[in-house]
């Protein structure tokens, strides 16, 4: 019964600690603005290290997340005609024309994975704490069943009324994060224009500029 007892006093305390981030999961994250035409969808990108590197483009930002850090890549885009280009995105230019300046960024956090996060956490503590109570209840229970009953009602209470708690702070916390990153996109766009530095250069480059063993990879069938 002690082991049990010190188990679900130290639950909430142990619901507070942070999951160190894995690596592979954070994208590198670049702002492609003006580099792809209305319409155009990239395909594939391959890294630096001849590696397929998984991605994903929101339009409506020109956020382009690339899920395999590298020293440079090439992608394959596809037109809104139906065509195919590439595109060369490294610290310097290597052929074609049109060189776009673009900028590295940090990735934004999720509004739903923050409002489950703080939802999880929130449930966790609230069955924590009324368990505890529960407990509680039965080991100052005297023999009669009041101890019992009483932990049991005070635990469901706090279960249940913390459990509804969470539930709005999550949707707020949801929220609140969604507002912080459309802020964000703003200030961004604003330092765009009112900088020139950058840290990569997106090049459209020709067919025959990409070197082979990249060019097998991102076009096996083209």
């Amino acid at each position: 019964m002690r082991k049990l007892l010190l188990l679900f006093a130290f639950l909430p305390l142990l619901s507070f600690a942070e999951v160190p981030p894995c690596p592979i999961s954070i994208p590198v994250v670049y702002d492609l603005t003006g580099a792809l035409e209305e319409g155009a969808e990239v395909v594939a990108i391959v890294t630096d290290l001849g590696e397929i590197s998984t991605f994903s483009y929101d339009t409506a930002t020109s956020y382009l997340n690339i899920n395999t850090d590298a020293t440079f890549y090439y992608a394959l885009c596809k037109t809104a005609s139906g065509g195919f280009t590439y595109l060369y995105m490294g610290p310097s230019e290597v052929g074609g024309s049109g060189e776009f300046s673009v900028q590295e960024l940090e990735p934004l956090p999720s509004s739903i994975n923050e409002g489950a996060k703080a939802f999880g956490r929130g449930t966790l503590i609230s069955f924590g704490s009324g368990t505890l109570i529960f407990l509680g209840g039965i080991a100052l229970d005297d023999g009669s069943g009041g101890g019992f009953f009483l932990g049991l009602l005070l635990g469901l209470v706090v279960i249940v009324y913390g459990t509804m708690a969470s539930a709005a702070y999550g949707v707020f916390k949801g929220a609140q994060t969604s507002l912080k990153n459309n802020r964000e996109v703003q200030r961004r766009a604003a330092a765009r224009t009112s900088s020139s530095s950058s840290t990569f250069v997106v090049t459209p480059v020709d067919r025959e500029i990409v070197p082979t063993e990249y060019l097998e990879k991102l076009d096996p069938t083209i």
